[in-house]
């Protein structure tokens, strides 16, 4: 799965006017047809994704967010997409994000449902639920990317401990990191104080998320500018590849740095996620 720095949810009965003036750097587009829309405007909602046209927006391909396939509109949502050939507005679905995953086996049993399409879209499996925390690394060996679900999750408890929810997260980021997923946060529903957000896309950085999702403009910027991973870093990560293959002595110091096998191991690893198309090497 592609490391992009944000996701920004659009519902998908109304993206041909949320679409207008989002800039499309940096950005992957989620059609939601979750928690966005309202149970009695699902059906219009996939009804509309027939409608939709996204050849003239600059993407190269779009993400669907669909209901769990315990639920009659999940099921639905799957025929919908096999009816469009795994297509929206013209353009591949190259990621399915699926709710409510409890194990790998919910995984398998989605990837099983799109196998079937001319090119079956990857797979992201939201950690929301105390079982989806407690079977994180099953869940991550079966992905191909992990998003959080705060909201959810927080729904579950009598009330949102923050140190249980800090455990969530780093549960999460450490499964993503073994099995070389994307970890995308979850959105901030604050709307006005873009410090705050900014403050939340740092303290997320810092936890192992490489993006945060989006559900308003606003968001977008710092959420950008926060994960965004440019290519003088790539650059520094080659560089110190190269620099400790180059050194006979196979551990250095210099005046800015040490070269020894782990921040090599942790350079592979970043280019591994974030340019290229393997999973970074254990």
């Amino acid at each position: 799965m592609k490391v992009d720095p944000c996701l920004f949810y659009v519902p998908a009965s109304r993206v041909d006017t949320l679409l207008k003036n989002v800039p499309r750097d940096a950005i992957a587009l989620v059609l939601d047809l979750e928690d966005s829309v309202p149970r009695h405007a699902k059906p219009t909602a996939r009804e509309r994704l027939a409608d939709t046209d996204l050849t003239g927006t600059g993407l190269t391909g779009v993400s669907l967010r669909i209901n769990s396939v315990e639920t009659p509109d999940g099921l639905l949502d799957l025929q919908a997409l096999h009816a469009l050939g795994g297509e929206i507005g013209g353009l591949p679905v190259r990621t399915v994000l699926v709710p409510k995953i409890a194990a790998g086996r919910d995984v398998a049993i989605y990837r099983s449902l799109l196998s079937r399409l001319p090119d079956p879209p990857e797979i992201c499996s939201f950690i929301e639920t105390v079982d989806a925390v407690e079977n994180a690394f099953d869940i991550a060996a079966a992905s191909d990317g992990l998003c959080f679900g705060q909201a959810d999750l927080a729904a579950e408890m009598w009330a949102p401990d923050a140190s249980y929810l800090a455990h969530a997260r780093a549960r999460l980021c450490v499964a993503a990191s073994r099995y070389g997923l994307p970890a995308i946060d979850t959105n901030s529903f604050e709307l006005w104080d873009m410090d705050a957000v900014r403050a939340q896309c740092e303290a997320a950085k810092q936890c192992g998320f490489t993006g945060k999702a989006a559900i308003h403009p606003r968001h977008l910027v710092p959420i950008v500018e926060t994960f965004t991973v440019g290519p003088e870093e790539l650059d520094a990560f080659r560089q110190t590849i190269k620099d400790y293959e180059s050194d006979e002595r196979g551990f250095a110091v210099a005046k800015d740095r040490v070269l020894a096998p782990p921040f090599v191991l942790k350079a592979r690893r970043m280019l591994a996620l974030h340019d290229g198309h393997t999973r970074p090497i254990r």
